[in-house]
């Protein structure tokens, strides 16, 4: 990726090199989101045999409306908790990708102790915000998206605070907007073409097989959401990227 003039860079260069990134240790990065799915792998045990059991075949809102409210807390709590792990994988994945563009290896573990919760607080912000948006943050949460984008690297990299990041982000990359609304507009339209089609595949499987899935398939909805997450992920590689080239020629 690296340039010239950083003026001049092209979305599709940006695209390229970050391919090129995430090959070259894609073991490292599809593990690191392979850390959200164990995540929630053991909030469902946890909820199906510990906070709530209940019947396989029984439907969800019907284990959910018969929940106590101590119960719908631990769930919520737990499934904060699934957001902790995916926000530490995608700070660990921009480690990684600093790690590679230096030309340095990297490893699993070495990237994810490499995460201090500091560096978290701007995806926190982004969550808070968006909840509390309510029915707007449909097109909240996109805005915010793009306002915040420049300081997602820069709060991991640099390890700064929310506010700190978002203000050094958008010094820095002021004249990579137009890339950055792009990888964005990308992110989320083929996020949502590929939950579209997850949660087809998993209506089809039930149509075909029932509830429950016999044991052979039941590994196919974790792996179909598993390539779902390499989708954010992609884009804070690509975020990254930017970054690093725009800081080198400070």
């Amino acid at each position: 990726m690296h340039s010239e003039n950083p003026s001049h860079i092209g979305i599709s260069t940006v695209l390229k090199s970050t391919w090129h990134i995430w090959r070259a240790n894609a073991g490292v990065f599809v593990l690191l989101m392979g850390l959200v799915i164990a995540a929630i792998f053991l909030t469902a045990m946890i909820v199906n045999y510990v906070i709530a059991p209940h019947p396989a075949e029984l439907p969800l809102r019907e284990v959910w409306q018969a929940m106590g409210s101590l119960q719908k807390l631990a769930v919520f709590v737990l499934f904060m908790m699934t957001f902790a792990v995916q926000y530490r994988a995608l700070a660990a994945s921009t480690f990684a990708t600093q790690e590679i563009w230096n030309g340095r290896t990297v490893r699993l573990w070495q990237a994810v102790r490499s995460v201090r919760r500091k560096q978290l607080r701007l995806f926190w912000m982004i969550l808070l915000a968006s909840f509390l948006a309510g029915p707007l943050g449909l097109i909240a949460g996109p805005i915010l998206i793009f306002a915040t984008a420049p300081g997602i690297p820069v709060a991991i990299l640099e390890d700064k605070t929310a506010i700190a990041a978002v203000k050094r982000g958008d010094a820095l990359l002021k004249h990579d907007r137009g890339k950055i609304a792009i990888l964005i507009i990308m992110w989320l339209g083929i996020a949502i073409v590929a939950v579209v089609g997850w949660v087809r595949l998993l209506m089809f499987l039930e149509d075909q097989f029932g509830q429950p899935l016999p044991l052979y398939l039941r590994l196919a909805p974790a792996v179909g959401f598993w390539l779902i997450l390499l989708i954010p992920q992609l884009y804070v590689v690509a975020l990254a990227l930017i970054y690093l080239e725009r800081r080198k020629r400070e």
